[in-house]
């Protein structure tokens, strides 16, 4: 039972410290996740108008990706972790006073400068990459993956938080929902505290015959194929995710406290799918795994979009998460291992940046379908996406493996 218990080989102090700031990060981003797009709605904006609120966060979260990417290849990995927990603190404070769009857009902008709280976000990945070799990168990532499912359940649980203030403790709306804002802002805040004893990793340099090599040339055509890869699932994910909840809210009349539970039980569940990674990647490899997701995801998003009535929609929505989230460890492991070590965070940026550059545009274009064509629309051009994906990823690596 210890042995089930113990650590992988890798997770030190500052690794430690690391995914507790991340664990309260992600329980905020958890509740987010559900409770936000049903917010907006609720104050009275349109689906196109909330989309552009998300499209606005996923702008900047884009620009945020390759510019801390490489800053922090340069200057460090502490910094810049420490400035997303204040950006990410910012958003809330400003939800928490304000319902005017442009305030809430201001706080979208702050708040998506820092959403780096996954593994798989540049200075967080730059971070593990300093601080671990290749054979203990793999564990880390999936204890990272596990616990931020842990954290991101317990968020998404409490989704039903507003409906409960609204009708036990007596705060109209928009009360209970800035009562919870600021509680938001206190757990960024608190992820904050958690970066402070971190000490920054010895950068890793590549070395040739015993000799630490000053310089050396990024391998930008990996990249440029990785960045394209990533684009295709940033933009088919983005049409199928950014406005799930809104849509469960205008087809079926589900708000955040039925909703909550549902995405936390899905989240839960894909902890027990990690487990499965070491003996599906030994059987098939790392991309064959990838592609085999994103070809079932594309094919279960098809389901849903042209699912008639809520439990089967609820269904395939838990199914499609599980299968979406299982290989995110994967992906993350093998992101790290394309280029050398220092330049980790640069690589993930730049293809974090095409991936949130594209998927800048899926919110609003979601939002504009949900109004001028049909409800299901964004979730069948979703669906095409991710098998554009899966074939990409055949394409560009199937010789990796």
């Amino acid at each position: 039972m210890t042995k089930l218990l113990r650590l992988p080989e890798g997770v030190d102090r500052d690794i430690k410290l690391l995914t507790a700031s991340m664990f309260t990060r992600r329980i905020v981003m958890g509740f987010l996740q559900v409770v936000r797009s049903i917010y907006f709605a609720l104050l009275g904006y349109s689906p196109v108008e909330i989309g552009l609120l998300l499209s606005i966060a996923t702008l900047v979260s884009a620009i945020h990706h390759i510019t801390f990417g490489y800053l922090c290849d340069r200057y460090g990995r502490k910094p810049f972790l420490m400035l997303g927990a204040v950006f990410a603190s910012l958003r809330m404070v400003l939800f928490a006073v304000s319902t005017d769009f442009w305030m809430l857009a201001l706080g979208q902008g702050l708040g998506a400068m820092g959403e780096g709280a996954g593994a798989g976000q540049p200075v967080v990945s730059g971070y593990i990459t300093d601080k671990t070799n290749n054979e203990q990168r793999s564990g880390v990532y999936s204890t990272m993956a596990v616990t931020n499912s842990i954290a991101a359940t317990v968020g998404s649980a409490l989704g039903g938080l507003p409906v409960y203030l609204q009708d036990y403790v007596g705060l109209d709306m928009v009360g209970a929902h800035q009562l919870l804002w600021w509680a938001c802002a206190v757990g960024s805040i608190l992820a904050l505290v958690f970066l402070f004893p971190m000490e920054e990793p010895e950068r890793r340099r590549p070395v040739s015959g015993g000799v630490e090599v000053g310089s050396h040339k990024m391998n930008w055509g990996v990249i440029a194929r990785f960045s394209v890869v990533r684009a295709t699932s940033g933009l088919g994910w983005g049409m199928i995710e950014s406005l799930m909840t809104l849509y469960f809210f205008l087809r079926f009349g589900m708000g955040s406290e039925t909703l909550g539970p549902i995405y936390a039980f899905s989240r839960f569940l894909s902890i027990f799918s990690y487990l499965l990674i070491p003996r599906m990647v030994g059987r098939f490899g790392d991309v064959n795994t990838i592609i085999g997701s994103r070809i079932l995801a594309a094919m279960i998003t098809t389901g849903f979009a042209l699912a008639n009535t809520y439990p089967l929609a609820i269904t395939l929505l838990i199914i499609n998460r599980i299968v979406v989230l299982f290989t995110m460890p994967i992906r993350q492991t093998f992101a790290s291992g394309m280029v050398s070590p220092e330049d980790t965070a640069t690589a993930i940026g730049v293809s974090n940046f095409a991936r949130m550059g594209v998927r800048t545009i899926a919110p609003t274009l979601a939002g504009y379908m949900f109004e001028s064509i049909a409800l299901s629309m964004p979730f069948l051009t979703g669906a095409m996406l991710m098998a554009m994906n899966g074939a990409l990823y055949w394409r560009f690596f199937r010789d990796k493996d």
